[in-house]
């Protein structure tokens, strides 16, 4: 399928999963304040998938099949597990604010690739230059941290800056492999599915404790993250990414840090310096430039 022109209502579509992933990096946060970041990670995964095979069953859409595609599947659920325990601890040692300018690396990462293996998805001087200013606000944000007074904090970053390197890659991954030609809910189950049985195996070794404080307010955050990010949001991106050019939907994909670093903010307190600001910037403009016609 050739990518097509996004609509309004696409776009608007499109602003209410910026808002949502923008503010999941806090409702992350909150929920392993009561489970272990890698079992909070699997423990979505399974309660996402379980409402994802509900909602195939409803609809009559098959959701798991032998063929050509399954090999993908699981390497798709590979890539899933691994970017999810980069997330999950990655946001437990950094703030939330922070977390989120080195996720949305995505983007970058997802244009690259299309630019060498999506027909019609090139990248021009101007969007190379938007890379390059991008770049320099990762800096800026990385600079910031080296001065942090938390030690685990630019490690937190590094692990989140992992998690968006390779959420980029898995975008890309279901926009040019042949798991484009599956429903988005039968690939969105391949990696949820693969991911409930690798993150709990991931804490078990990692030695986490499996105790849960199931307070309201950790409860609330989890459930968010499971039914609105990871399986709300998630099928209905996979279905953008098949219809649209990856520069057309990465140029929205800015106002994610920015629902992110205000929420941030606002729920949890956490400082908004004016290094972060101006890195915020540096992304955003990047991200424009990525994706000027």
């Amino acid at each position: 399928m050739s990518p097509q022109p996004m609509s309004p209502i696409a776009a608007l579509i499109l602003v209410l999963l910026c808002a949502i992933w923008g503010t999941s990096q806090t409702a992350i946060k909150i929920a392993s304040e009561g489970i272990a970041p890698i079992l909070n990670a699997g423990l979505r995964s399974t309660a996402s998938g379980g409402l994802l095979m509900l909602w195939c069953l409803a609809r009559g859409i098959p959701f798991f099949k032998v063929d050509r595609r399954l090999p993908w599947g699981l390497l798709l659920g590979l890539l899933f597990s691994v970017e999810f325990i980069a997330a999950y601890q990655g946001i437990a040692l950094t703030d939330a604010s922070r977390g989120v300018l080195f996720i949305f690396i995505s983007p970058f990462v997802t244009a690259i690739g299309a630019h060498f293996l999506a027909p019609g998805e090139r990248l021009t001087l101007v969007r190379v230059l938007g890379l390059l200013v991008a770049f320099a606000g990762l800096v800026v944000a990385f600079a910031d941290g080296l001065s942090a007074p938390r030690p685990g904090q630019v490690w937190g970053d590094v692990l989140c800056l992992t998690y968006g390197v390779l959420w980029g890659l898995d975008t890309l991954m279901m926009k040019v492999s042949p798991l484009k030609e599956v429903t988005s809910e039968r690939a969105l189950f391949y990696a949820l599915a693969v991911s409930a049985v690798l993150l709990p195996l991931a804490s078990w070794a990692q030695g986490e404790s499996w105790a849960i404080e199931a307070t309201p307010r950790v409860l609330g955050a989890f459930a968010y993250t499971a039914v609105v990010v990871s399986f709300f949001s998630y099928v209905v991106f996979i279905w953008f990414i098949r219809r649209f050019a990856a520069t057309s939907f990465g140029a929205f994909m800015f106002l994610s840090p920015v629902f992110g670093v205000i929420t941030a903010a606002l729920v949890l307190g956490e400082p908004l310096s004016a290094s972060l600001v101006a890195a915020l910037a540096l992304i955003a403009a990047g991200i424009f430039l990525v994706n000027r016609n």
